[in-house]
């Protein structure tokens, strides 16, 4: 569709319009999207990779309980220019989900590197939170019953700019801090069942950097929960780093993972893969490295096992064939940091997998 708004105010009307009368192109189908019990694993995937390679969307629905739309939900993909509104490859993922019985998690809503260039010269030259809520509305009401989850908020910490740990993103230039709590409360509004997230990397290591962004995590989220802010869990990104899991902070990670659990929030694992540090191993050795640093990070996870607390795993990706990790020379061929490889072989890292989510009969492998 093309929408044509000149103003701020014309835009949230219009995309508010457009969103109720689409709304219901999701609603008859509901409870096909959300299975009982949810399942724990899932993928990031892209709606081309489903349509045109039938080996990978056969995988897809053999192995993910949920998928996560990688690309096609983030604002500079469905509106790269002003007016210019794409949400067909949005609705292609939700459409297959639904017919396989899959449950979709949102990502994102706000993000600094998700925002088209127009939005971000708009906020900066003339801040007004009606552009803001009009993103909202072109997605919240659109998929509100086949979307279950979102992040709402992604990345929104850099330690070492402001004493809060905050990062200097557009969002917080043009509205101050206070811009977290309204993307919450804004995203409640417009999808009052969904569930809703905070998303954050580089929270698994012991450098200071990774300390003190657990510590400004934590603080905002027991803010945001003593207001009463909706939000309900926190997005623990898992880029796994095998040149750095020397410093994996196991204890660390541990103690802050039952800090957000006592604030009542769920824990989403999200964006799991492994960037290999060695690419000289033949391919079985270095899928064994691979296994063992995901094996490291579940083992902290262990006690959360069948818990409400542990609300899913995600990989950033499924199979090495479509992996948004570079390799790491010309020579090395594809990063094998995803379960399954280019051929969409099992390797080590699925089945560490499967034998954690096993015990709860959810996700992986047959579920």
């Amino acid at each position: 569709m093309r929408l044509i708004h000149p103003t701020v105010s014309r835009r949230t009307v219009l995309a508010a319009a457009t969103a109720t009368a689409t709304a219901a192109l999701y609603g008859a189908r509901a409870a096909a999207a959300f299975p009982t019990p949810p399942r724990l694993f899932g993928a990031a995937v892209q709606a081309r990779q489903i349509l045109v390679d039938k080996g990978f969307r056969d995988a897809v629905i053999r192995e993910c309980g949920a998928i996560t739309p990688e690309l096609e939900l983030k604002w500079d993909f469905i509106e790269s220019e002003s007016g210019e509104i794409n949400l067909r490859p949005a609705d292609q993922l939700v459409d297959f989900a639904m017919r396989f019985g899959k449950q979709v998690h949102g990502h994102t809503l706000v993000w600094h590197r998700g925002m088209p260039a127009w939005a971000v010269q708009a906020l900066l030259e003339a801040p007004d939170w009606r552009l803001i809520e009009r993103f909202f509305a072109l997605v919240l009401p659109r998929y509100a019953d086949a979307i279950g989850s979102w992040d709402v908020v992604n990345e929104p910490f850099a330690i070492g700019a402001r004493a809060d740990g905050l990062r200097e993103t557009p969002m917080l230039k043009a509205f101050g801090p206070d811009y977290i709590r309204r993307s919450f409360e804004a995203a409640h509004r417009m999808a009052p069942r969904a569930r809703l997230y905070l998303n954050e990397f580089g929270l698994l290591y012991s450098f200071p950097q990774s300390v003190a962004k657990r510590a400004a995590v934590l603080r905002l989220l027991e803010d945001l929960r003593a207001k009463d802010v909706p939000i309900h869990g926190l997005g623990v990104q898992a880029h796994l780093e095998l040149a750095r899991m020397d410093a994996f902070d196991a204890a660390g990670l541990a103690a802050f993972l039952d800090a957000i659990a006592a604030l009542g929030l769920d824990i989403r694992i999200s964006e799991l893969d492994v960037t290999e540090a060695d690419t000289t191993a033949p391919a079985d050795v270095r899928d064994a490295r691979a296994g063992q640093a995901v094996r490291t990070l579940l083992d902290v996870l262990d006690a959360f096992k069948g818990r409400r607390a542990l609300s899913g795993i995600t990989c950033w990706g499924l199979s090495d064939r479509y992996s948004w990790l570079p390799p790491q020379s010309e020579s090395a061929g594809l990063n094998r940091g995803l379960p399954l490889d280019s051929d969409l072989r099992e390797k080590p890292m699925f089945h560490v997998l499967e034998d954690f989510l096993r015990p709860a009969n959810r996700g992986i492998a047959g579920a």
